[in-house]
């Protein structure tokens, strides 16, 4: 089948990017109680228009002692940090925007800051591959290799302090974990273009889900709205007009008692219509410790 050109699915192309962004956030952050090696595994299912449209799982591995290769050292108040996402497209909207992606990023967390070493991905939609590779310099991301290749849009001076978009969301649930809250303003470098995460309060800041068809998970939440605004390297419109920021409504909640909270839902509204993306499963194995959440057991069809 030809790919779809029409312009509902550009868009909605375009929020499920937004959506997988940030279930980035969902697996980096591991707290002081989760100490020394572990593993957390997350699992997502996105809905556009009430139709499931992709899957996203997350995992990461961690290890409280992070090697310092310059002083041939562990040094005890790191945490190492390796994670990977993937992302794709399933049934119907799989016919019709066939994509897949699947990110990395490496690096510590010192004291509550994000210091990634290695990030990049890897995306293919439909006979289109595109492969990122970024390396960090004294806290400055810079490309180290792109396919096919594309020069950055942005200048070396605007991007001192930006992180790769899992080292973003990474730094979002540092955030959380140190009773920071929803509000923040962290530069994104994707290997091409600059972003900025803006976050805010939604409403008076608190919810609660309920477990239902979606997600398994039941309980309080904290409610934000996260913009993520385009700050360099984009094309204008043919029309001279700019572009909208996608905006992700962002519910997080404490999954399991030994982590911070992490997204249960995510959702974004898009002109063609709602994109919502609900846990359906975790799973923590970490110093001695297994949880688990998985979906509730379907009832059985009548005979």
């Amino acid at each position: 089948m030809e790919p779809t050109t029409s312009a509902a699915w550009r868009h909605a192309r375009t929020a499920l990017r937004g959506l997988a962004l940030g279930g980035l956030a969902a697996v980096l952050f591991v707290s002081s109680a989760a100490a020394g090696e572990g593993r957390l595994q997350l699992a997502y299912k996105v809905y556009f228009v009430g139709v499931h449209a992709a899957n996203l799982g997350l995992g990461v591995s961690f290890d409280g002692a992070a090697y310092d290769a310059d002083a041939a050292a562990y040094d005890l108040h790191a945490t190492a940090y390796a994670v990977q996402a993937r992302f794709k497209t399933t049934g119907l909207v799989k016919g019709l925007t066939r994509w897949k992606t699947t990110a990395y990023s490496r690096g510590t967390l010192v004291l509550g800051d994000v210091v990634p070493v290695r990030a990049g991905y890897r995306d293919k939609q439909w006979w289109r591959k595109r492969l990122v590779e970024l390396g960090f310099d004294q806290g400055t991301p810079k490309l180290v290799r792109m396919k096919p290749r594309k020069e950055p849009r942005v200048s070396p001076s605007q991007l001192k302090g930006a992180l790769d978009p899992a080292g973003a969301f990474l730094a979002l649930l540092a955030r959380f974990d140190a009773g920071q809250g929803c509000g923040m303003r962290i530069p994104i470098f994707d290997g091409r273009r600059l972003r900025e995460l803006v976050g805010e309060t939604d409403g008076d800041g608190t919810g609660r889900l309920e477990a239902n068809r979606y997600s398994p998970f039941a309980g309080p939440t904290v409610d934000c709205r996260v913009r993520v605004a385009r700050k360099a390297g984009f094309k204008r419109r043919s029309d001279g007009q700019e572009r909208k920021d996608i905006e992700v409504q962002l519910r997080m909640a404490r999954v399991f008692d030994e982590m911070p909270p992490v997204p249960v839902r995510l959702a974004s509204d898009t002109r063609y219509g709602a994109l919502a993306a609900h846990l359906v499963r975790a799973n923590l194995d970490a110093a001695g410790l297994k949880r688990e959440l998985r979906p509730r057991p379907g009832r059985k069809r009548r005979r």
